[in-house]
């Protein structure tokens, strides 16, 4: 029975030592690596998720070829998005232009164990009435279509406001994500412009705004290009109890998720170590860290109508 107990005692030692080393060497390995070398191995890595790491930032930011362009945008993807561990608020501005009616959509939420916000402008192939339209599927615009997006995400604190990002560039999906950071969505607030191709699709978009319930007096319009704040989504909020409470459970476990990441990751300070770290330490952590935005639209989605 000693004897056995003994055994068991020195097996467990050897494997406490065995891991220290085996982090230690992996901690060194990291902290040896160029920072240039560590910003490249990322991006190799995260690419195929359609993301890439920004280091002046420390945030993730959508690419342009990321491989959501090919699914657009339906309206349950925002109404499954709970039960993927996505708690966001969104501001849906819907208007008719060149016989078309488009979507310009704002996101500020927790994306798993990523505070972000995010921008997507699409489109229809016609006029869609009203009452149709959270039944349609909107497609990602042509590249002449493309705005330039800018949007800087605030968190609001006791000294006043923090900025977790701050990004500007002409794309379809604007999106930014600071991982290891825990928000709620009513915590967030963020000051967006939108540099609009012409004038006239500013005016289309100025109007469904105002119509939206948007002070025309908050809205900076110089030429083609407008800023104003993104405060409090004020989209009618059609949420049922058990959403409700799918997304209180959601952001327990984001809360959860994101204290065992910055555990997990503790000897470093930037997401690029931390992520580096994890990726030769503990694969299936680093795998889950990189679940920015897990909906994944199937092409059935593609055919008008099937998105409901």
């Amino acid at each position: 029975m000693y004897l056995f107990f003994s055994i068991f005692l020195i097996i467990i030692l050897l494997c406490f030592l065995l891991n220290h080393w085996r982090r230690t060497h992996i901690i060194q390995k990291v902290c040896s690596m160029p920072s240039r070398e560590r910003c490249q191995l990322l991006n190799k890595i995260i690419h195929p998720f359609g993301y890439q790491y920004f280091p002046c930032e420390d945030v993730f930011v959508s690419t342009f070829d990321a491989w959501q362009r090919e699914f657009g945008y339906a309206y349950s993807y925002d109404r499954l998005a709970p039960y993927f561990n996505m708690v966001f608020d969104s501001e849906p501005v819907y208007f008719n232009y060149k016989n078309r009616t488009w979507l310009i959509e704002f996101w500020k939420g927790q994306y798993g164990i990523n505070t972000g916000a995010e921008i997507g402008i699409y489109c229809a192939d016609e006029i869609v009435p009203v009452h149709h339209r959270k039944r349609e599927l909107f497609h990602t615009v042509s590249d002449e279509d493309i705005p330039v997006f800018s949007m800087a995400l605030y968190r609001r604190s006791a000294v006043g406001g923090e900025e977790l990002l701050n990004l500007s560039m002409s794309h379809w999906w604007l999106a930014g994500f600071c991982m290891g950071s825990f928000s709620n969505p009513d915590e967030l607030y963020a000051d967006i412009c939108i540099q609009f191709p012409n004038c006239d699709m500013l005016c289309a978009f100025t109007d469904a705004l105002i119509e939206l319930g948007y002070d025309d007096c908050s809205l900076r319009i110089c030429g083609s290009r407008i800023c104003f704040s993104y405060q409090t989504a004020l989209t009618p909020d059609s949420r049922c109890f058990i959403t409700s409470l799918v997304r209180q459970t959601a952001q327990w476990k984001n809360n959860l998720f994101c204290r065992i990441y910055l555990l997990a990751a503790r000897p470093f300070c930037s997401t690029a170590d931390r992520l580096i770290y994890l990726y030769f330490y503990a694969p299936l952590i680093f795998r889950r860290c990189l679940r920015l935005r897990k909906i994944r639209k199937h092409p059935h989605h593609r055919q008008k109508g099937g998105a409901q």
